[in-house]
Protein backbone atom coordinates (compact mmCIF):
# COMPACT_ATOMS: atom_id res chain seq x y z
CA UNK A 1 0.00 0.00 0.00
CA UNK A 2 1.01 3.28 -0.89
CA UNK A 3 1.69 6.09 1.74
CA UNK A 4 0.07 9.18 0.23
CA UNK A 5 -3.20 8.95 -2.02
CA UNK A 6 -4.54 12.03 -3.76
CA UNK A 7 -8.25 12.23 -4.75
CA UNK A 8 -10.47 13.92 -6.96
CA UNK A 9 -13.84 14.53 -5.77
CA UNK A 10 -16.37 12.22 -8.37
CA UNK A 11 -16.77 13.04 -12.09
CA UNK A 12 -19.03 13.61 -14.57
CA UNK A 13 -18.95 10.35 -16.86
CA UNK A 14 -17.47 12.72 -19.36
CA UNK A 15 -14.86 14.31 -17.27
CA UNK A 16 -13.60 10.63 -16.28
CA UNK A 17 -13.15 9.75 -19.38
CA UNK A 18 -11.67 12.89 -20.09
CA UNK A 19 -9.26 12.31 -17.40
CA UNK A 20 -8.67 8.78 -18.49
CA UNK A 21 -7.17 10.13 -21.77
CA UNK A 22 -4.93 12.82 -20.77
CA UNK A 23 -3.76 10.18 -18.33
CA UNK A 24 -2.76 8.01 -21.38
CA UNK A 25 -1.26 10.56 -23.32
CA UNK A 26 0.89 11.85 -20.61
CA UNK A 27 2.75 8.97 -20.03
CA UNK A 28 2.46 8.23 -23.65
CA UNK A 29 4.35 11.40 -24.21
CA UNK A 30 6.95 10.74 -21.21
CA UNK A 31 8.02 7.62 -23.22
CA UNK A 32 6.05 5.11 -21.09
CA UNK A 33 3.87 2.95 -23.30
CA UNK A 34 2.97 -0.02 -20.83
CA UNK A 35 1.36 -0.12 -17.61
CA UNK A 36 0.22 -2.93 -15.05
CA UNK A 37 -3.73 -3.13 -14.35
CA UNK A 38 -5.69 -5.12 -12.46
CA UNK A 39 -9.75 -5.43 -12.95
CA UNK A 40 -11.21 -4.78 -9.67
CA UNK A 41 -14.49 -5.79 -8.40
CA UNK A 42 -16.78 -6.00 -10.53
CA UNK A 43 -14.81 -6.95 -14.01
CA UNK A 44 -12.41 -9.17 -12.12
CA UNK A 45 -15.50 -11.56 -11.11
CA UNK A 46 -15.73 -12.62 -14.39
CA UNK A 47 -12.50 -11.87 -16.31
CA UNK A 48 -9.82 -13.35 -14.19
CA UNK A 49 -10.14 -17.47 -14.32
CA UNK A 50 -10.53 -18.81 -10.70
CA UNK A 51 -9.62 -16.70 -7.73
CA UNK A 52 -6.17 -15.13 -8.40
CA UNK A 53 -6.67 -11.59 -9.83
CA UNK A 54 -2.86 -11.25 -11.30
CA UNK A 55 -2.01 -7.84 -12.42
CA UNK A 56 -1.56 -7.76 -16.11
CA UNK A 57 1.17 -6.05 -18.32
CA UNK A 58 -1.08 -3.55 -21.56
CA UNK A 59 0.35 -1.10 -23.55
CA UNK A 60 -0.78 2.38 -22.81
CA UNK A 61 -2.61 2.70 -26.31
CA UNK A 62 -4.41 -0.09 -25.92
CA UNK A 63 -5.91 0.48 -22.80
CA UNK A 64 -9.22 1.88 -23.72
CA UNK A 65 -9.42 -0.63 -26.24
CA UNK A 66 -9.36 -3.48 -23.43
CA UNK A 67 -12.07 -1.39 -21.07
CA UNK A 68 -14.66 -0.77 -23.84
CA UNK A 69 -14.35 -4.31 -25.10
CA UNK A 70 -15.18 -5.62 -21.26
CA UNK A 71 -17.68 -3.67 -20.75
CA UNK A 72 -19.59 -4.79 -23.90
CA UNK A 73 -18.85 -7.73 -22.58
CA UNK A 74 -21.03 -6.94 -19.65
CA UNK A 75 -18.14 -7.66 -16.62
CA UNK A 76 -18.21 -3.92 -15.97
CA UNK A 77 -18.83 -0.52 -16.49
CA UNK A 78 -15.97 1.94 -16.28
CA UNK A 79 -16.66 4.59 -13.10
CA UNK A 80 -18.49 2.44 -11.38
CA UNK A 81 -15.78 -0.77 -11.05
CA UNK A 82 -12.58 0.13 -10.23
CA UNK A 83 -9.42 -0.26 -12.16
CA UNK A 84 -5.91 -0.24 -11.09
CA UNK A 85 -3.21 1.00 -12.89
CA UNK A 86 0.87 1.13 -11.68
CA UNK A 87 3.53 2.40 -13.57
CA UNK A 88 5.84 5.34 -12.86
CA UNK A 89 6.34 4.36 -9.01
CA UNK A 90 2.56 5.39 -8.75
CA UNK A 91 -0.68 3.28 -8.92
CA UNK A 92 -3.49 5.62 -10.20
CA UNK A 93 -7.12 4.07 -9.14
CA UNK A 94 -10.06 4.57 -12.05
CA UNK A 95 -12.44 4.05 -8.92
CA UNK A 96 -16.56 2.78 -8.80
CA UNK A 97 -17.34 6.16 -7.65
CA UNK A 98 -16.32 7.95 -10.85
CA UNK A 99 -13.37 9.65 -8.48
CA UNK A 100 -9.82 9.01 -9.09
CA UNK A 101 -6.41 8.28 -6.83
CA UNK A 102 -3.21 8.11 -7.53
CA UNK A 103 -1.00 6.08 -4.73
CA UNK A 104 2.31 7.21 -4.23
CA UNK A 105 5.06 7.24 -1.23
CA UNK A 106 7.22 10.34 -2.40
CA UNK A 107 6.15 13.56 -4.02
CA UNK A 108 7.76 13.86 -8.00
CA UNK A 109 6.28 16.10 -10.78
CA UNK A 110 3.43 14.16 -11.92
CA UNK A 111 2.19 14.17 -8.64
CA UNK A 112 2.30 17.74 -8.45
CA UNK A 113 1.44 17.72 -12.12
CA UNK A 114 -2.01 16.38 -11.69
CA UNK A 115 -2.84 17.97 -8.59
CA UNK A 116 -2.45 21.03 -10.23
CA UNK A 117 -4.76 19.80 -13.36
CA UNK A 118 -7.25 19.11 -11.03
CA UNK A 119 -7.77 21.97 -9.19
CA UNK A 120 -7.83 24.46 -12.16
CA UNK A 121 -10.62 22.03 -13.33
CA UNK A 122 -12.23 22.29 -10.00
CA UNK A 123 -12.18 18.30 -9.06
CA UNK A 124 -11.17 19.72 -5.63
CA UNK A 125 -8.38 17.38 -5.15
CA UNK A 126 -7.17 16.00 -1.29
CA UNK A 127 -4.31 14.56 -0.51
CA UNK A 128 -4.42 11.88 2.47
CA UNK A 129 -1.57 10.29 4.38
CA UNK A 130 -2.97 6.73 3.92
CA UNK A 131 -3.97 4.42 7.33
CA UNK A 132 -2.10 1.01 7.93
CA UNK A 133 -6.07 -0.26 8.16
CA UNK A 134 -6.52 0.52 4.27
CA UNK A 135 -8.85 3.65 4.61
CA UNK A 136 -7.96 7.13 4.73
CA UNK A 137 -5.99 8.51 7.12
CA UNK A 138 -5.49 12.68 7.48
CA UNK A 139 -6.33 14.82 4.98
CA UNK A 140 -3.10 17.25 4.57
CA UNK A 141 -4.34 19.44 1.97
CA UNK A 142 -7.03 20.32 -0.49
CA UNK A 143 -10.77 19.08 -0.79
CA UNK A 144 -13.86 21.21 -0.04
CA UNK A 145 -13.49 21.95 2.88
CA UNK A 146 -9.28 22.79 3.16
CA UNK A 147 -8.95 24.44 0.19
Amino acid sequence: MKKREILTYPLSKEQFWEEFRHFVAYFLNRGISECSVLFGFDWGNEYYPGEDWIPETIKLEELEAKILELESRGLGEFGYNDIFIELAQVEFRFCNDTDIHIGFDRHQPLIKEFYSRWEALGYCPAEWLTSENHGPGECVRGGKNNA
